[in-house]
């Protein structure tokens, strides 16, 4: 797809692919696996698993690499299903409950009030408070979190293109991060 866009430095993006997702989540993890580990607990990962971790991360590179390569050696000319202009249009001003803004806090909160309650047990659990091992409520709770963050993403979206701004791209995706 950054091919048919007319990407030149498919290079960068290939590598931006393979470490903007892993990356941040690895560092993480590996720094509360650490402590974990300095604390003694039960919970930090067996170096077995650290090291099918690495490995699986290790073979995951080459094999975006590859398919970025396949990508960029087949990919045609970008073709636009309908008639496009070259000279970007004016967005019409759109009132203050349409902003970005307003639409970001809109699409946090709504999820959040959606699993607000389950939140309760899980830090209680975690915190040791209680225990609360119904693990297949929790993963129903985490199907509705995802549901309603698409519905969501859907209607802002949705909002956003009814007003006719074309740069719905980005919005799209920060109203339902």
């Amino acid at each position: 797809m950054y091919k048919k866009m007319g990407g030149e430095s498919w290079v960068w993006n290939i590598n931006l692919t393979s470490c903007l997702f892993s990356f941040p989540f690895f560092l993480i993890w590996s720094v509360i696996n650490t402590m974990s580990w300095m604390q003694g607990t039960t919970q930090a990962l067996p170096w077995g698993t650290i090291v099918l971790l690495m490995t699986l991360w290790v073979l995951g590179y080459p094999l975006t690499v590859i398919g970025g390569i396949f990508g960029k050696n087949y990919a045609n000319g970008f073709d636009a299903p309908c008639r496009t202009k070259n000279i970007s249009r004016e967005i019409p001003d759109v009132p203050w409950y349409r902003s970005a803004g307003v639409h970001c806090l809109v699409a946090g909160f709504l999820p959040f009030s959606a699993i607000s309650v389950e939140l309760y047990y899980i830090f209680a659990t975690l915190w040791g408070r209680e225990q609360y091992t119904l693990y297949g409520i929790l993963f129903l709770v985490y199907v509705i979190l995802l549901s309603v963050t698409a519905c969501i993403s859907v209607a802002l979206t949705y909002f956003q293109l009814s007003a006719e701004d074309y740069r719905w791209w980005w919005r799209s995706i920060f109203s339902a991060g």
